[in-house]
């Protein structure tokens, strides 16, 4: 049902005022004014509501539109305005009513849009807002695995802070060649899914200005790039520019590691002397816990990380320097493979307003360890419930950082244990000689296996039912968690199987197939 507009004006810079004829039966009653701003692209269509009584007009404040912003707008919006009375809903008919004569308002709302009253294909009211923003591609090329776009910016005031996004990732300028021409570098590797050698991704410009994200258009010329890596063909598109890539090769899986040498040994040619036919592994942070990973960073003396051999320094350093987050956003892996090892074997210690692993093997030998005053030692052993509570903060502190950096990255989860036997030269099983509790620590990462498990769509390897053990002829010497060379050759096993079923539910018709062979 509709409302007759009668008029339509600018009441001050910042009130829409809208005549209606009122029906007596709805005069005085209550009733709400229902904001819609309309879904565009992927976006859902965001409403704003507010209490009013229907007599002979509604007003439509600029502030109030603020409510329809949401996390960014685009360059054009359309605001669709009804009432809605005793359960009815009425759009506002314009009827002979010629909008078109209403000039833009001198306010601006969201501090970005010109705004005026806008006619639909209906004939009923909407608000119409726009920028005078304009963004073309002037010049792009490829440098390897990188597309180099250059940006020419066109409007009444050019924003400072802009973005190229592309597969929801967010790349800043690289270079302003002038006030009006900026230049992105875009990797690539980044954007074009592991299991598709064809994707197509969404190309468009986004930059703030007063506190409002704007994205935007971006024009190209229809462009075709090819290099040894990569075809690339750039169209313009609504709402935004198109970009087909396709791979001319498939580059070996990106993985890094969280964890420890039980995890990174099976990257090792020692161990699987052919997982680089498959497999790169680009990041690496090993024995830290994660409460220390997600802790701020924490200066130290250079000079105080000594008698160590390098491996061991690169270790203790990189537990201060907390790098790892910011090299897989660089790296954008694949996937990262987590395994508890940091948290189970070693917990961490309170330092100043930080956290370091408490890694006995190794900061305890240092002269910083050794002259470090205040400092607590938090251990599942010692203090489970603080334990847990700092641990369960970090794990969904990582897991947020994951799904908002790395929306590719899939994590496999390493549920290791630590064995109590090895293998003699002979063959012989033997024990373990170590004050290791092995049962109780294999209990502690139960539980913090577990909880990932139970809170996060994972996958996860699991070896444990065949019971592997130590060995003395391991390239590390025997101890609970160096496994006799099956193991690595299993993990990879296990690895290849979830690989090869992410690529086939990537596909539809595979997916299909897969899921088919899966419930045979």
């Amino acid at each position: 049902m509709n409302l007759l507009v009668e008029n339509i004006k600018y009441r001050d810079s910042a009130i829409i005022e809208i005549a209606l004829n009122i029906p007596k039966e709805l005069k005085s009653k209550p009733a709400e004014l229902l904001l819609t701003r309309r879904a565009k692209h992927k976006n859902k269509s965001i409403t704003y509501s507010q209490q009013i009584s229907l007599d002979d007009s509604v007003i439509i404040n600029l502030n109030d539109l603020k409510h329809l912003k949401g996390n960014s707008v685009s360059v054009e919006e359309i605001i669709d305005v009804a009432i809605k009375a005793e359960e009815q809903l009425y759009e506002l008919s314009l009827a002979d009513f010629n909008v078109t004569k209403i000039k833009y308002m001198n306010e601006k709302v969201w501090g970005t849009h010109w705004i005026k009253p806008y006619s639909t294909n209906k004939k009923t009211v909407a608000i119409y807002t726009k920028t005078d923003f304009a963004a073309k591609v002037i010049e792009c090329s490829l440098e390897k695995s990188d597309l180099i776009l250059t940006v020419e910016m066109n409007a009444t005031v050019l924003p400072q802070e802009c973005y190229v996004t592309i597969n929801g990732n967010r790349y800043a300028i690289e270079n302003r060649l002038n006030l009006n021409t900026i230049v992105f570098r875009i990797p690539l590797q980044n954007s074009v899914h592991l299991y598709k050698t064809m994707s197509k991704e969404d190309v468009f410009l986004q930059y703030v200005m007063n506190n409002t994200a704007v994205a935007a258009n971006v024009h190209v010329d229809p462009t075709q790039l090819n290099n040894e890596l990569y075809t690339i063909q750039l169209n313009s598109g609504e709402p935004y520019a198109a970009m087909w890539i396709e791979r001319k090769r498939n580059d070996a899986v990106k993985v890094a590691v969280l964890g420890s040498c039980v995890t990174r040994d099976n990257f090792n040619s020692k161990f699987n002397p052919d997982y680089k036919k498959s497999y790169e592994c680009v990041s690496l942070q090993n024995q830290s816990s994660i409460i220390s990973l997600m802790a701020s960073a924490l200066a130290f003396p250079q000079d105080k990380i000594d008698n160590l051999n390098d491996w061991d320094t690169w270790n203790v350093k990189t537990d201060f320097q907390k790098q790892f987050l910011n090299d897989l956003k660089k790296q954008q892996p694949d996937y990262l493979i987590i395994d508890l090892f940091g948290d189970i074997f070693f917990g961490c210690l309170r330092v100043a307003d930080s956290f370091l692993t408490n890694n006995y093997w190794k900061l305890a030998k240092t002269s910083y360890f050794k002259e470090l005053k205040n400092h607590d030692a938090i251990t599942l052993q010692n203090s489970q419930d603080e334990y847990m509570e700092l641990w369960k903060k970090a794990v969904n502190g990582l897991f947020a950082f994951l799904q908002a950096e790395l929306p590719n990255c899939k994590v496999v989860l390493h549920k290791a244990r630590f064995t109590d036997s090895y293998y003699d030269n002979e063959g012989q099983v033997k024990i373990i000689a170590s004050s290791v509790n092995v049962q109780t620590l294999n209990q502690y990462w139960d539980l913090l296996d577990g909880y990932i498990q139970e809170n996060y769509q994972i996958d996860a390897i699991d070896l444990t039912k065949e019971k592997y053990i130590s060995y003395e002829g391991h390239p590390w010497g025997v101890f609970h968690v160096h496994f006799e060379m099956n193991y690595y050759q299993q993990f990879l096993k296990q690895l290849h199987r979830i690989v090869v079923k992410h690529y086939l539910e990537a596909e539809h018709v595979f997916a299909t197939i897969y899921q088919e062979l899966e419930h045979a």
